[in-house]
């Protein structure tokens, strides 16, 4: 019997790992073929595509001025030139085979630990992509050191599989946005003004986001000893990760008065913003769970004339789709569909609504290049109305997606922003839409 069972343990488990084998770089739905071609600079083979050609030229330059900052700062030089992958917008990141299983929207790069390969798309903007590739490059830095090993060979690096993220990436975030980002101020300034900031233990709590607060421990360390002391820290860990460890070597301290240290310090940051304002709620709840929403509400772009709310929602189970609400009651109701075509999907995190003219319509971004266009509720209308979804194909001359579509209130063009737009395009829906 128990021979039996061990049959049928190896069985499955084989299976498992057959099935996983055969999933990687396979089976991911690709609508496109990419012809790359390679970049090589000093320091990095760069993997592109043709009609992306001048914007990679631009970021193989910003990738040597990462390395440049980045190998002085952590004292340390990669190991071979650093391989990184190219894409001209997050549609054609999102089918990469170097990757395993879906990518989401809301990931804007990924280094990989087993060839230490950098993929990203080009963002919305170069600022953005200045910040991913740096980001991501501190990771190519974190796994180059991880692998160094002793003369006998034994590994003698940090072990990444054992600190945790706030550590990881709370470093990636700091050395590329550098110790002021209203984001992290936002999250850290909120919880001090409640005296409700993590401890040094606590931070790997899923309750506090490891990148916001993991940048302000970070952006606090270096602001006071150094920034030298990042690499420093990093190496201190050790094969087993021991933060503890690496505070007292390196700083002198313990995570007890660390801790007690950095959140005085954060509170003496915001002094004055919490004697100079106090703030209201001014408003009530109008579209949660609660009253019929979803755990997720997000981008809602208000009519002109105030009375509907068009958003998104996950209220359905099993997408996200748009909803639209009477602004004075919160009553909600689906707008059509989701776009239909299997290339298409709506643009969640990257993008939010626009109002038309009289608030006929809104504009969504949707991926891969096509604008939808949702038919609002006329004036009179109840909101038991069925508005309607359309998606219209956006000419626009790059392989970089647009971004944030803009309607004008006195005529019908839509403008959307593209890194390789100056200025952004302006696209007209087709005469037979109707809006």
């Amino acid at each position: 019997m128990f021979r039996i069972a061990a049959l049928m343990v190896a069985l499955l488990l084989g299976w498992s790992l057959r099935a996983e084998a055969q999933y990687f770089g396979r089976n991911k739905v690709q609508h496109q073929s990419f012809d790359f071609r390679v970049l090589t600079s000093e320091h990095f083979e760069v993997y592109y595509y043709p009609e992306e050609e001048a914007a990679v030229r631009l970021a193989t330059r910003m990738a040597e001025r990462w390395y440049s900052r980045l190998s002085q700062l952590l004292h340390h030089e990669l190991r071979g030139r650093q391989k990184l992958i190219l894409y001209a917008a997050h549609p054609h990141f999102e089918q990469t085979n170097t990757l395993e299983g879906e990518i989401g929207e809301g990931t804007g790069g990924v280094t990989e630990g087993a060839k230490r390969r950098v993929i990203l798309p080009f963002a919305g903007g170069l600022a953005e992509t200045d910040h991913v590739l740096g980001h991501e490059l501190v990771h190519a830095f974190q796994y180059d050191m991880a692998s160094e090993a002793d003369m006998q060979g034994r590994p003698v690096g940090p072990g990444l599989q054992a600190l945790p993220l706030w550590f990881i990436e709370g470093m990636a975030e700091y050395l590329s946005l550098g110790p002021v980002d209203a984001n992290t101020a936002m999250w850290v300034r909120e919880a001090s003004s409640r005296d409700a900031m993590p401890t040094i233990e606590r931070l790997d709590d899923p309750d506090f986001f490891p990148y916001r607060y993991g940048h302000a421990f970070w952006a606090y360390v270096a602001g006071r000893w150094g920034d030298r002391v990042v690499g420093e820290m990093l190496r201190a860990t050790g094969p087993g990760g021991d933060i503890e460890g690496a505070v007292q070597a390196v700083l002198g301290t313990d995570t007890e008065s660390l801790t007690a240290e950095w959140h005085a310090a954060t509170r003496r940051s915001y002094a004055g913003i919490f004697e100079s304002s106090r703030a209201q709620i001014a408003g009530a709840p109008l579209i949660s769970k609660a009253k019929g929403g979803g755990e997720m509400n997000l981008a809602p772009a208000l009519s002109p004339d105030g009375r509907r709310l068009v958003y998104l929602s996950e209220k359905s189970l099993f997408s996200i789709d748009m909803y639209v609400a009477d602004a004075a009651t919160g009553r909600t109701r689906p707008i059509g569909s989701r776009p239909t075509s299997p290339r298409s999907r709506l643009a969640t995190t990257a993008s939010a609504a626009s109002s038309w003219p009289a608030g006929r319509c809104a504009s969504w971004r949707v991926f891969p290049r096509v604008t939808a266009a949702i038919r609002s509720l006329p004036p009179t209308a109840r909101c038991s109305s069925s508005p309607r979804l359309t998606a219209f194909p956006m000419s626009i001359a790059s392989p970089v997606a647009p971004r944030e579509p803009r309607g004008s209130p006195t005529s019908s063009p839509v403008s959307a922003a593209s890194p390789r737009s100056r200025p952004p395009c302006r696209w007209r829906p087709p005469a037979q839409a109707s809006c």
